[in-house]
């Protein structure tokens, strides 16, 4: 069996990766519920706000992510940042 070893720095890394990652998901969530309920009162456009700001949202914690890790944070990667926001929006708007 071969085990990966990792050094004290790396694991660092991935854990404030993960703890990035789980505090930006939080508002995200909360952002879809919001919008749901602005877009069920008939504000449509209120409701798209939202999803940019969830798209900027997510695309700053992929950013945030990639630095801890060293990486450049400006990556095609980044578009992965957008797609709750996607996803929200079929939801959101087209449901």
């Amino acid at each position: 069996m071969s085990v990966r070893d990792l050094s004290l720095e790396q694991v660092q890394r991935w854990v404030v990766s993960f703890l990035i990652l789980a505090v930006a998901s939080f508002p995200l969530g909360a952002l879809t519920a919001v919008s749901r309920t602005i877009a069920d009162e008939g504000r449509r456009g209120d409701a798209a706000l939202l999803l940019v700001v969830m798209a900027a949202l997510g695309t700053l914690a992929l950013g945030a992510i990639r630095m801890v890790h060293r990486r450049p944070p400006l990556s095609a990667w980044l578009v992965c940042g957008v797609l709750p926001a996607a996803a929200a929006a079929v939801v959101v708007l087209v449901v």
